[in-house]
């Protein structure tokens, strides 16, 4: 599986993905709602470099991000601490949580 879309796409419909799959967000950008991000089936790719990575995201200009796992807890941690939470609350809790592999804390 590869999927090509934008970090606002995925994070809505984050709950619909395998918890096992990989992001990779495109380089040269900061992180944002309109940041493109590929999903793929690490498990599927079969050509490798020699750290045993998946070839196709650094060709296609990608750099590793976060699992959907992580996405999938970054979403409901956030859903936890405040139900109503915006699109900007939810980029920064995913960029908090990619810059420091943490669960940013809101005050509600």
């Amino acid at each position: 599986m590869r999927l090509e879309s934008d970090l606002e796409k995925v994070m809505s419909n984050i709950e619909s993905f395998e918890w096992n799959l990989c992001t990779y967000i495109f380089c040269g950008q900061s992180i944002c709602m309109s940041s493109r991000i590929l999903i793929i089936d690490d498990e599927l790719e079969e050509e490798r470099d020699d750290d045993d990575e998946p070839i196709y995201p650094i060709e296609k200009g990608y750099k590793n991000f976060l699992s959907v796992a992580d996405l999938q807890s970054v979403k409901s941690n956030l859903h936890e601490q405040k139900t109503d939470f915006s699109s900007r609350e939810l980029l920064s809790a995913v960029k908090y949580y990619y810059e420091n592999d943490a669960f940013i804390q809101i005050n509600s």
